[in-house]
């Protein structure tokens, strides 16, 4: 299967991969043509891409980080959640003329049945008992879900991503729970945030509405402190999840050391590591995503810019762990040849057949295409053994 960017498909590619809703309903079949009715849907509920049967890549199949049907569950338990949390504010607001905070706090133990529900609950088991059981951790969010809400897709890859971190930092199981809480909530007081603040990006916020904003973290910090299913250490996520290791961060101006995010009692006074883990999780998926930014980057200038602000802003043993995790091609993507040993293939369009844990930065590709896109006979390569080749991310 390769995959190709929603725009270029057309009423001749089969449909590769089945499609579902977040409620588990089966969208679209795997096998059939995607007509320009099911292209202009899909398009509306948010995919960027779709997997499209290729004949001689039928065994290229992305591997899910996590299963479809867990993020499916995950989904409708956060949607849920987050339904009945916005319900309730509403009505604190209406029958409340106090400040946001004093409503939150004089509520937090009723809205703290809407935090870390039951459901939310499972299907975080499910992430961790999926992590765990991999026998190495590569983190391909191109098979991640897209089709849920923003802000809920993005609080998903930020979990997924967090908890592929604190495998690899080799947690216990009781740690990847707290810090899989922590991401799943560290965003949650954008729930009582002016929806038109955040829709702007950073740059075009007033001073006034900086300030607003930024209080995301205190607010969903007080939302949850009345929680008992919340150690005090997933809130330290949600309060601290903006700290910088240079202290120029909020809302605490809390510094890091950069080490290894590992349990450490002399570590006082200092931005906690979950907090550390879920900051390098949430800024690696804003740049992959374009959110906050009128620029979405590709993997590659994705990770440099994270290289840069490793040290200052972000914790730098973090960032060279999400290194070591992230293929710089995922499977299943499209790239092109940009130089090869064998000048034939010079411009070729191929798709990332296999990535391996240990070589990341040297996939296996099948070349399927000419460079004036017309079909060839698929040619297998294994770029670990046959050094030379450049690629270009196509899709």
């Amino acid at each position: 299967m390769v995959r190709y960017n929603i725009d270029e498909i057309d009423e001749e590619m089969v449909l590769g991969e089945s499609i579902f809703l977040p409620s588990g309903e089966m969208l679209l079949a795997a096998g059939y043509r995607i007509k320009e009715r099911y292209r202009q849907r899909l398009k509306q509920m948010g995919y960027k891409t779709v997997l499209v049967h290729v004949e001689g890549t039928e065994d290229v199949i992305p591997d899910d980080t996590i299963t479809q049907e867990s993020q499916r569950e995950m989904t409708c338990a956060m949607s849920e959640s987050t339904k009945e949390l916005s319900a309730a504010m509403e009505r604190f607001r209406l029958k409340s003329n106090a400040h946001v905070k004093d409503v939150i706090a004089k509520n937090r133990q009723y809205l703290s049945k809407f935090i870390m529900t039951s459901g939310m609950a499972a299907a975080l088991q499910k992430f961790i008992d999926e992590i765990v059981s991999q026998g190495s951790v590569v983190l391909n969010m191109s098979a991640m879900q897209q089709s849920c809400p923003d802000l809920l897709g993005h609080a998903m890859n930020v979990t997924i991503t967090s908890l592929c971190l604190g495998r690899k930092f080799k947690f216990s199981y009781d740690e990847m729970k707290q810090l899989g809480i922590g991401a799943l909530h560290y965003d949650i007081g954008l729930i009582v945030t002016p929806p038109d603040i955040i829709a702007k990006k950073p740059s075009e916020r007033t001073d006034a509405e900086k300030r607003i904003y930024a209080e995301h973290t205190s607010l969903g910090y007080v939302m949850l402190t009345e929680n008992g299913s919340v150690p005090p250490t997933s809130a330290a996520v949600v309060l601290q999840h903006h700290e910088r290791q240079d202290g120029e961060g909020y809302p605490l101006k809390l510094k890091g050391d950069n080490g290894p995010p590992l349990k450490d009692i002399s570590r006082r006074n200092m931005i906690h590591r979950f907090a550390e883990i879920v900051m390098v999780a949430n800024t690696y998926d804003m740049l992959t995503t374009g959110r906050d930014s009128d620029k979405r980057l590709c993997v590659r200038d994705a990770l440099k810019e994270l290289i840069q602000m490793s040290g200052k802003a972000a914790n730098a043993e973090v960032v060279k762990m999400l290194l070591s995790m992230v293929p710089l091609y995922p499977v299943g993507a499209q790239v092109k040849i940009v130089n090869a040993p064998r000048p034939e293939f010079l411009g070729f369009i191929a798709v990332i057949a296999k990535n391996c844990a240990e070589h990341l930065e040297s996939p296996q590709i099948i070349i399927f295409q000419s460079k004036t896109r017309q079909k060839i006979k698929p040619v297998l390569i294994d770029l670990a053994k046959h050094p030379g080749f450049e690629l270009e991310l196509v899709v």
